[in-house]
């Protein structure tokens, strides 16, 4: 086996853009001596494997091609073209320097700088093309490559290459400036209150950091295929470059210029495979090129990016003190799963993403924003999902996604503005939900929320998610039409409000459609113990609310997840609650709802089920437990049972002093029907 030789340089660390620029520019100087050189992060820090065999040896060759100016030229010739362009809007002058003057070697920092298509994109990382405001980069190189090629004599030539062992070690540098590197390195920016004599400190940064950065900036120039098409979009154009996270709130739209996903490899690589890597530079998302930062999360979720990258450093480009200058700031760390995801979570985060991607955007009319809102809080969502490296926090961030995607659903429900933005989403595979569910197996209010949003839809009733949500089905999706449906009910008021409500919507809808039963059966159901906890008030109606909210967004009438949705059914706990008054009441009236109950009750009368209709007394049951007559419900729900020929025992009148809402809410969730014959048999007559 043959052993490399690994040096470590503790001072390149991925913390910085700065010092990530530095690295890839070492590497590039360091190939022109030991080219079969390669490079890898461990633990955060740069190593150099196969090349120099000590850190002196580096500083040498570095320090040599200081004194003799021997560096990469970066200088802008097409600068000139790229003025005129911009002042007319177009590309025309720039793309003819380059066909016609532009030298090969310096095609390369071309790209890193500019992209061209019906007019002139800047890649974000160079601001304007090469200055952020007053910070000119190509200035601050010049700056940087005197000073080190004829330091000042106070310094002298000792003291300028020890700070190049210092800074790739790690340690304090003393022949220090700004060098207009402020974009990059935090240190080369101003220190507010740094004294009372002068209130500020000018940036101290080493020029080897400006000289380094500089010459890694070619590795951004985006390969010809990123970079052709009259609707490119400008932060496409350039590799591991995204578009900036929507904003939370009015005051930080415009606040982030871009966000630049920085690769981090663990295996070591040549120049070339570094060069390939880059060039190509691409995240794809459902077969389009990732441009945004929740796209870039997704990738690294699904494996989409290849090359044996084992995270990304996402780096911030924030405009602080002046909207022309932007600094660089470390916000996440997003690691790639080494297997891909499951399809069900696969399929879910892209229906998320296409949601997200059609929401109404954050954008600039003329001085000001137009602020939504909407995006923000869910690219967030999805980039902390994207983050998490424990199974138990990916399974918290998992459900905090989908809650975000619930509440950007209602304040697009409560706004005329953004119903009218044609905003369309799939819902969820719910085999996701059960394989969340598997970490930690629901409890009594989870079961609840379950059965309750997985009430059927058929031809004359909709899903949960319509009655909770203005939407309608319109062409396999979920759609926002600009007014609210009649079917949603649910508004503000307490869980069993809206419950009730929903009864009466739904048995209102079945009298329409002349069907016989009301439709309060689901794919999943729960056992009388959920239903006696509902009725003696145990429950935690918040989280049962949000739980709701929460399993709305799945499909749980998919056959294609019927065995999760199965297996997921059969971890439900099958105890049965000692019969009391509230499971009574309730088994005498559930069989008015349930196909199954009444064919099982009406097994030795003379009359079909198909001929026998609940619906029309079940409606005048619902108005009478919503007012809280319960004797006078109980005498329709009597009538309704001789008609069908049971004969039920005289327990004489019940008590008007009952909490029926609660009862009725009860009756409309999914229940077992087996274990409430057995209590209903207490009602019949003895034969």
């Amino acid at each position: 086996m043959n052993k490399f030789p690994v040096v470590p340089l503790v001072g390149l660390s991925a913390d910085s853009l700065g010092t990530y620029l530095a690295s890839l520019g070492l590497f590039s100087l360091l190939t022109r001596k030991w080219p079969s050189i390669r490079v890898a992060w461990r633990d955060n820090v740069f190593c150099l494997v196969g090349g120099p065999d000590t850190l002196c040896q580096v500083v040498a060759f570095i320090a040599e091609i200081g004194r003799k100016n021997s560096w990469t030229k970066y200088d802008r010739p097409w600068n000139s073209a790229k003025k005129a362009d911009v002042r007319k809007g177009e590309s025309a002058q720039t793309a003819s320097w380059r066909s016609s003057e532009a030298e090969e070697g310096i095609l390369r920092a071309f790209g890193a700088h500019l992209a061209l298509d019906d007019r002139i994109r800047m890649n974000p990382l160079l601001g304007t093309g090469g200055n952020a405001g007053k910070r000119d980069f190509e200035a601050g190189w010049k700056k940087a490559i005197q000073e080190i090629e004829t330091p000042l004599k106070k310094q002298g030539r000792n003291a300028i290459d020890n700070d190049l062992k210092a800074f790739l070690s790690g340690e304090a540098c003393t022949y220090l400036g700004s060098f207009s590197a402020g974009s990059w390195f935090g240190a080369a920016n101003k220190i507010y209150n740094h004294g009372t004599e002068k209130p500020f400190r000018e940036g101290e940064v080493t020029p080897w950091a400006m000289a380094l950065a500089c010459e890694g900036l070619p590795y951004f120039s985006g390969g010809v295929s990123r970079q052709l098409g009259s609707r490119r979009q400008p932060k496409g154009a350039f590799p591991f470059i995204a578009a900036a996270t929507a904003p939370h709130r009015l005051g930080e739209a415009g606040k982030v210029e871009a966000e630049v996903w920085a690769p981090i490899w663990g295996q070591p690589m040549t120049e070339p495979e570094l060069r390939s890597l880059f060039l190509r530079g691409r995240a794809e998302v459902g077969g389009k090129g990732a441009t945004t930062a929740s796209a870039f999360a997704v990738c690294a979720m699904r494996r989409g990016v290849d090359a044996g990258i084992l995270e990304f450093r996402r780096f911030l480009l924030i405009h602080t003190t002046s909207a022309q200058t932007f600094e660089s700031r470390l916000a996440t760390v997003i690691p790639v799963r080494r297997t891909s995801l499951d399809d069900a979570s696969s399929n879910a985060i892209q229906a998320i993403v296409e949601f997200k991607d059609r929401l109404p955007e954050d954008r600039k009319v003329g001085g000001r924003w137009k602020f939504s809102g909407l995006r923000g809080p869910l690219e967030q969502a999805l980039i902390d999902f994207a983050s998490t490296k424990s199974d138990a926090a990916s399974t918290e961030q998992a459900w905090e996604l989908v809650d975000e995607m619930f509440k950007v659903l209602v304040k697009v429900d409560r706004n005329r503005t953004f119903r009218r933005s044609n905003v369309r989403f799939r819902m969820l595979p719910s085999a996701w939900a059960a394989m969340l569910l598997h970490e930690a197996p629901p409890d009594s209010d989870a079961r609840l929320a379950l059965a309750l949003s997985s009430l059927s839809s058929s031809q004359h009733c909709s899903s949960f998610i319509a009655h909770r949500i203005g939407v309608q089905w319109n062409k396999g999706q979920w759609e926002f039409p600009e007014s609210p449906p009649t079917g949603r009910v649910w508004n503000d008021a307490e869980l069993t409000a809206n419950l009730c409500t929903m009864a009466d919507r739904r048995t209102l809808e079945t009298l329409q459609k002349a069907v016989s039963l009301p439709p309060f059966n689901g794919s999943i159901r729960v056992g009388l113990n959920d239903i006696h906890s509902w009725l003696s008030g145990d429950t935690d109606e918040e989280r049962l609310n949000r739980w709701l909210a929460r399993f709305c967004m799945f499909d749980w009438n998919s056959d294609k997840d019927r065995r999760s949705i199965e297996e997921l059914q059969r971890s439900f706990p099958s105890s049965r609650p000692t019969t009391d008054g509230d499971l009574a009441l309730y088994s005498f009236f559930r069989p008015l709802v349930s196909g199954w109950l009444f064919q099982k009750i009406l097994s030795e009368s003379a009359v079909p089920i198909n001929e026998i209709s609940t619906s029309a007394c079940f409606g005048r049951i619902v108005a009478l437990l919503r007012n809280g007559h319960l004797n006078s419900a109980m005498e329709i729900a009597q009538t309704a049972y001789h008609s069908a020929g049971v004969a039920l025992a005289d327990f004489g009148i019940f008590p008007d002093r009952y909490d029926t809402g609660r009862l009725l809410a009860a009756l409309v969730i999914p229940a077992f029907d087996a274990p409430t014959s057995d209590v209903f048999k207490r009602w019949q007559a003895p034969t």
